[in-house]
């Protein structure tokens, strides 16, 4: 009875494939009617239907920008794929929509059943959605409970959480968990970002300087690392680096994931090139993907560490 209730397609596909055989429908026919009723039950299940069109095609047509806008439309008629759930959850923390991601990964772990895996994604999601809409508490407390109910974690989920702490202040548990991320990898370039944001924010500019150095030779896409740089050097005076780093920073893509705004690092470009002067003079190789706290896009790989 289970099965009958969890697969009810599928055993009306089988009767149709026998009801052919057994009335010795031609083939052709039977291709039809098959064809048919397939799409009488992609239309009654419009929603999840695109919701897996669209992770297909993700997956195998590496197509974005098409599949961000199937993804809505699954998610806009109450879409039952948890894979374009967060996919599309995903897409929105990217453009600073966290409002709306929040609700996608509470629908989420509200489900019944979730693929455990999935459920893991989400959590940690959902921690990053509070985070930035405010609610550091909350993020840091979905992620603890994560600790304790799950075994396997990759450096960058303790990564994420070692930076919540470091937002909140508390620098030894921020170290730990920092540390932790290191321990499974040690040529983990967010986790030594991790390091130069602590010793900053302690006014421990040379050792931070260090860390941020680090973090760009093991992964050179990490806008939050040049940002810094050019800060620690504007406070050492040489303002010719500063307005280097201010500039790498500004060509780079930076997502409403990330630990500095768009704003904060044009501030600081406009300030040392003026509006519109000296962007021209970097290279197209210069122009950098930002992803400190990672995401793995594929809801395969959904670890949402990008920052």
């Amino acid at each position: 009875m289970k099965f009958i209730e969890k697969h009810p397609y599928l055993l009306i596909t089988a009767a149709v494939i026998l009801a052919c055989i057994v009335f010795q429908v031609p083939f052709g026919w039977s291709l039809l009617i098959l064809l048919g009723y397939g799409l009488i039950v992609y239309v009654a299940n419009l929603g999840t239907a695109v919701g897996w069109t669209g992770y297909l095609l993700d997956g195998f047509l590496k197509r974005p920008k098409f599949v961000h806008k199937l993804y809505r439309f699954a998610i806009q008629h109450n879409t039952r794929c948890v894979y374009a759930m967060l996919a599309y959850g995903m897409d929105l923390l990217k453009e600073g929509d966290y409002a709306p991601a929040l609700d996608l990964f509470q629908k989420v772990i509200a489900k019944d059943k979730v693929n455990p895996m999935l459920l893991k994604y989400a959590e940690q999601d959902l921690a990053i959605a509070y985070w930035k809409m405010g609610q550091l508490d909350k993020g840091i407390d979905v992620l603890e409970k994560m600790v304790e109910k799950y075994e396997y974690f990759t450096p960058d989920f303790y990564t994420t959480l070692g930076y919540f702490y470091i937002e909140a202040g508390d620098y030894d548990k921020a170290m730990e968990y920092t540390d932790k991320a290191l321990g499974l990898s040690e040529a983990h370039g967010p986790a030594f970002d991790n390091l130069g944001q602590i010793a900053f924010r302690q006014g421990n500019y040379e050792e931070a300087e260090k860390y941020f150095s680090r973090a760009l030779d093991m992964k050179d896409t990490m806008v939050d690392s040049k940002y810094h740089l050019g800060l620690i050097h504007e406070s050492w005076g040489n303002l010719e680096a500063a307005a280097e780093y201010f500039a790498a920073a500004h060509q780079s893509t930076i997502t409403g994931m990330n630990t500095v705004s768009r704003e904060q690092v044009d501030a600081k470009y406009y300030e040392y090139w003026g509006d519109g002067a000296g962007g021209e003079s970097l290279s197209s190789s210069d122009s950098l993907d930002t992803e400190n706290i990672e995401t793995e896009d594929d809801p395969d790989d959904i670890e949402t560490e990008e920052r």
